[in-house]
């Protein structure tokens, strides 16, 4: 019974692929070699002849499938930054000067001492008097002396001296005299080291005098002796140089006048002219001294 069934399919699919080849071989719009043709509707309206067989066509090789795509990659630009710009001022201009050639000389400035507002010195002396030539041209004595000076400001000072002179007078007579003083010394600018001052004073002296030579000069006959007592003032000008504070070298000249004071005087004149027979007891003269001073 199957086995029937089985032929009869058979035998209608035959005729019925048999007729399906025929009129898919007499459609012109059906592939050659298609074994089946039928119109099939698309979108739209339209009819397509489809054929279905014929020779069959080699499938494409296997294709890898594409690699995924890689994503997208997102580049965010940080916005630049205009460089920091620090202005400074332009440096000042250099200005050389062309020195001089140095100068090697040295200069020595000695500046004010500061002396003491009051002060004691101790002068020590050497003393030199003119009193001329006398009667033999001859006359000519020396000696030393020494005083104690107070200066209570440096314009003012007051100094009390003594002296000791010997040597021959102006009768040819030979003398030693002895002679103390009291002088007033104004210092006109004791700011500076060379100090100029003027002196004035009076003063006292003994003198013993021999006539040794037996001439007939004075009221002294030969080989007598007598001792003088005199008076009188002096006068000068002088210059102290303050080498320091405590030493100072001075210089000067004094001008002297005097008279006898002695009981003798009177009838005994010192100085007769032989010439007109006139006599005094007056002398004068001159006294260089020149020593030094130290301050205390």
């Amino acid at each position: 019974m199957i086995k029937k069934a089985l032929l009869s399919f058979g035998a209608f699919a035959l005729v019925t692929g048999v007729s399906s080849v025929a009129a898919a071989q007499q459609n012109p719009n059906c592939p050659p070699g298609s074994w089946f043709c039928a119109d099939a509707q698309i979108q739209g309206g339209a009819s397509v002849t489809v054929g279905v067989g014929g020779s069959l066509q080699p499938l494409p090789p296997p294709q890898a499938p594409a690699p995924p795509a890689a994503p997208p990659i997102v580049v965010q630009q940080t916005p630049v930054q205009p460089p920091v710009v620090v202005y400074q001022p332009a440096p000042p201009p250099v200005i050389v000067y062309r020195q001089p050639q140095p100068d090697y000389r040295t200069y020595y400035v000695r500046r004010p001492m500061p002396y003491a507002q009051r002060e004691w010195g101790l002068n020590l002396r050497l003393d030199a008097a003119i009193i001329g030539g006398g009667t033999n041209n001859n006359a000519g004595m020396g000696g030393f002396g020494a005083g104690l000076r107070f200066k209570p400001s440096p314009y003012f000072g007051i100094e009390a001296g003594a002296d000791f002179a010997l040597g021959r007078d102006y009768n040819d007579f030979a003398r030693n005299e002895t002679a103390f003083t009291l002088t007033g010394l104004l210092f006109l600018n004791p700011q500076h080291h060379a100090q100029v001052y003027l002196l004035a004073g009076f003063g006292w002296s003994v003198a013993n005098v021999t006539n040794d030579n037996y001439t007939s000069a004075g009221s002294l006959g030969g080989g007598e002796s007598a001792t003088y007592d005199y008076f009188g003032g002096q006068f000068g000008i002088g210059i102290e140089y303050r080498m320091s504070q405590h030493l100072a070298l001075n210089l000067d000249l004094r001008g002297f006048v005097r008279g006898r004071t002695d009981d003798t005087a009177k009838y005994a004149p010192e100085f007769i002219d032989q010439n007109t027979g006139r006599s005094t007891n007056t002398s004068g003269g001159a006294l260089v001294t020149g020593g030094m001073t130290f301050y205390f």
